[in-house]
């Protein structure tokens, strides 16, 4: 195999190992919200971020050790690989502006994104469990669902999922494999585990535009408020019953 099919290979069975850790956490936390009572009902709402959570845990424990294992089973080694540092670490100020100017970049790019779609007949929409809760509270005001919408939508999701995927996976995958192919794993698999096909495409640039926000600043923290930021912005407009968020 060649250096770049080493890459490749390398990238993809991180991804993989990621997803991986995402099985375990669904099996996980599956297992004990129904043994507690929990599997249905406005707690259930939080299974999301326990399982991505789970499987950052188990990632980031495991993932090393077993590319270790694999790099040390490859025929042969790169030739003269060019060595991969961590980027320097941004001052708080340049950190800061990063924020907004993210938020503001994934909103834009989700609006316009949207709108190209609808165009092209291929209308974007929110997952059809949140349009539930939030076309709810429209009709019949706030509720303890509503309010673990929020507080998984708006606090653990942004967490959980800036840890596996951008936290741990996009820096992995660079090291491993480079930064474009980092960029493309870490986006394509934030964007699948939302299981929304009509809102692929958005959550592509989502994944892309978080990256970008951790590569900038080197602070893992900014590309999580971004990633609030745009989550609290679109259930400000569900919850207002806007036809601007699908």
């Amino acid at each position: 195999m060649g250096q770049r099919g080493r890459r490749l290979w390398r990238g993809l069975a991180e991804l993989g190992m990621a997803f991986g850790g995402l099985v375990l956490g669904y099996v996980v936390v599956a297992a004990g919200m129904s043994a507690v009572g929990l599997g249905s009902g406005p707690l259930a709402l939080l299974a999301g971020p326990l399982i991505t959570g789970v499987a950052a845990a188990f990632y980031g424990k495991i993932g090393p050790l077993w590319a270790a294992m694999a790099r040390g089973q490859e025929d042969e080694p790169d030739p003269d690989p060019a060595p991969w540092h961590e980027p320097p670490v941004a001052g708080l100020g340049t950190a800061l502006v990063t924020v907004p100017l993210g938020v503001l970049a994934a909103l834009g790019g989700s609006i316009l994104l949207g709108l190209l779609l609808e165009q092209l007949g291929m209308r974007v929409q929110e997952q059809s469990s949140v349009l539930e809760i939030t076309e709810g509270v429209v009709a019949r005001g706030f509720d303890l669902q509503a309010s673990m919408l929020v507080l998984a939508a708006l606090v653990l999701a942004p967490i959980a999922e800036e840890w596996l995927f951008r936290g741990l996976l996009f820096r992995r995958v660079t090291a491993v494999s480079g930064r474009g192919l980092a960029y493309a794993v870490s986006a394509l698999g934030f964007a699948a585990i939302h299981g929304n096909p009509a809102g692929f495409v958005v959550y592509l640039w989502l994944g892309l535009v978080f990256a970008a926000v951790l590569e900038r600043s080197g602070r893992l923290w900014t590309a999580v408020l971004v990633h609030m930021g745009n989550n609290g912005f679109v259930l400000a407009l569900l919850f207002s019953g806007s036809e601007l968020a699908g």
